[in-house]
């Protein structure tokens, strides 16, 4: 007999039974999709009704996962919308880029009642040319793209409550805007800032590439992708959006660090003339109460938001430079974990169900 994981979840919570929806997850054999599968199997509002992968279909997705065994009883199968089970509410695409595309379309026409989070990047750029500059080919449903609300929980709640479609942000884009938005939100910083992000191996998915290869990762340093990684723009229209700075003119510098999971993100901007209490106030007046989001003094650390939905931020001003530094798991906060917090948004479950959970120290 299988473990109930759903009785723990909803005896954790101490909540009341409510609706379920009926879920799916289209590419469920990577890291983001087995991340997905390990939450939503302990979420108290979520049946899981199906997993797709091209490589496992016909087999149990615990047989492929071993750390899931015991706990989920679903095969693999093909991503083929005909065979889908019904009726279905919400379907997460963990897919690479210029897949959901493809197959979003399909998806409208013929379940339109169905939700969709994407955690790919096909759908977060309302321009269609700067999808082509950033990933390298046409956008084939541009008519799509101004149908989903890029998906930051805590700012911007209102849209995603009232959404169909929700793009999932990056996770260098979470990092990153977290750090930046109560100093832009509130005029601290203009332009030009500097960030620089360092990620661990796993944000680079679980193919293996000979830069996340572990002999060339475990004692190494580097950057890549500089000044032209694929999240800057959708940092940049969410704060042109949010934050009403039309021109953001930001140097980003992503790093590759010798660990698994994680991303540390300091940015750094110049302004005279304030003080480090003026800072603090205007971040508090942002992130003051806010469940996932932690305000805390000296450095953010990776390990304490490690496996977790959490956001660690700090702030330093001195002699007219602003630090800004955030740390996140960038496979839940930065991926699955925010994806699932946007779905409870979206079908009014309460904010945290299913991924408040603290991390592990060490």
């Amino acid at each position: 007999m299988l473990f109930n994981p759903k009785v723990f979840s909803q005896r954790a919570f101490s909540q009341k039974a409510r609706k379920k929806i009926n879920v799916g997850i289209i590419g469920g054999a990577g890291y983001g999709g087995t991340e997905l599968i390990r939450i939503l199997i302990f979420h108290p509002n979520v049946n899981l009704k199906f997993v797709t992968s091209r490589k496992y279909a016909g087999l149990k997705v615990s047989s492929v996962n071993r750390f899931l065994e015991g706990l989920i009883d679903l095969e693999y199968i093909e991503p083929d919308i005909s065979i889908f089970p019904e009726p279905i509410d919400l379907i997460f695409f963990a897919t690479p880029h210029k897949t959901s595309m493809e197959m979003v379309p399909r998806l409208v026409r013929e379940i339109p009642e169905v939700s969709i989070i994407d955690l790919s990047g096909d759908y977060r750029l309302k321009n269609p040319d700067e999808y082509e500059t950033y990933y390298g080919s046409k956008h084939s449903s541009p008519e799509l793209l101004e149908n989903f609300v890029y998906g930051i929980p805590e700012l911007n709640r209102d849209k995603i409550r009232r959404a169909r479609y929700i793009a999932n942000p990056g996770c260098f884009a979470t990092g990153i805007i977290f750090a930046l938005y109560p100093l832009l939100k509130e005029g601290l910083i203009k332009s030009p800032v500097t960030v620089v992000s360092v990620t661990g191996s796993s944000g680079s998915g679980d193919v293996p590439k000979e830069v996340t290869h572990h002999p060339m990762r475990a004692k190494n340093f580097k950057a890549y992708k500089i000044l032209e990684h694929q999240h800057l723009p959708e940092i940049k229209q969410f704060i042109r959006e949010r934050c009403g700075v039309d021109e953001l003119e930001m140097g980003f510098i992503p790093q590759s660090g010798p660990f698994v999971r994680g991303i540390f993100t300091t940015a750094v901007a110049f302004n005279p003339g304030l003080s480090q209490e003026e800072v603090l106030e205007a971040v508090n007046r942002h992130y003051r109460g806010l469940k996932f989001v932690r305000v805390v003094n000296g450095s953010p650390e990776v390990v304490m938001v490690y496996g977790t939905n959490y956001v660690e931020v700090s702030y330093k001003y001195r002699d007219g430079f602003i630090v800004g530094m955030s740390a996140i798991d960038n496979l839940v906060r930065g991926a699955s974990g925010q994806a699932i917090q946007n779905m409870n948004l979206m079908f009014g479950f309460e904010e945290i169900a299913g991924i408040w959970f603290p991390g592990m120290k060490p």
